[in-house]
């Protein structure tokens, strides 16, 4: 999202709350956020278990590339404490180690499937590799979708502003056009920024008016009808 022209804002602070911008990992179909996971649990129980012998590691290798996935999860399995020592070394960076480990995951796996036949180079290396791909991918989307958030807060608090002056300036609400020229904005942005201010505007309305009249509690929970 572009950069937006600072308006000065009126006195009163903003008391809008717009939604943040979910980065593009978290949009893609089946993502789910892992946000409880015990990274250091897992990676202590998979230094804990039983590593195949190298003779069985290269035979679930094997089996690997040609798409056994039994094989894929036993491998994954045993080697998921590589993607919990990746995860914590980048822990408060932005995302959860509980995202950077399904994140790491994610990479393992796909290591897993392209690495090939047993013999193919070096297997460890190419799965730390590829585990921190995914995490650090992962964490530049993070990045980037708090400063799209960050912008679009500013640019909320402008249109806000700009609602705010040309009210007192013309005595009613601006049109959409006189927005778009008060801000420098294209007629397009200003009904973008404007659809989203609205949209936050109706939902603080609406869990004020639930804070206000909370529904009415169920029958068998009203005074007088807790008796025996």
């Amino acid at each position: 999202m572009a950069e937006y022209r600072k308006v000065p804002t009126a006195s009163r602070p903003s008391t809008l709350q717009l939604p943040r911008m979910a980065p593009p990992h978290a949009r893609e179909p089946g993502f789910r956020p892992f946000e409880d996971v015990d990274v250091r649990a897992l990676a202590a129980e998979a230094r804990r278990g039983n590593r195949p012998d190298p003779a069985e590691h290269d035979r679930l290798l094997e089996a690997a590339s040609r798409g056994d996935s039994q094989a894929r999860e036993l491998l994954l399995n045993a080697h998921l404490d590589w993607v919990a020592s990746a995860a914590e070394e980048r822990r408060d960076r932005g995302l959860s180690e509980g995202d950077l480990f399904q994140e790491g995951a994610l990479g393992l796996m796909a290591a897993i499937g392209a690495f090939g036949p047993a013999g193919g180079g070096d297997f460890e290396a190419a799965c730390r590799r590829e585990i921190a791909t995914h995490m650090d991918r992962a964490l530049d989307d993070e990045e980037a979708a708090v400063r799209d958030s960050e912008r679009l807060a500013r640019a909320a608090e402008d249109y806000e502003g700009a609602e705010i002056g040309l009210r007192r300036e013309l005595g009613r609400e601006a049109t959409t056009g006189e927005l778009a020229e008060k801000l420098e904005w294209t007629r397009e942005r200003t009904e973008e920024v404007g659809r989203l201010v609205d949209d936050a505007r109706r939902r603080h309305d609406e869990e004020l008016l639930s804070y206000l009249d909370p529904p009415d509690p169920p029958p068998s929970k009203r005074p007088g009808n807790d008796r025996a």
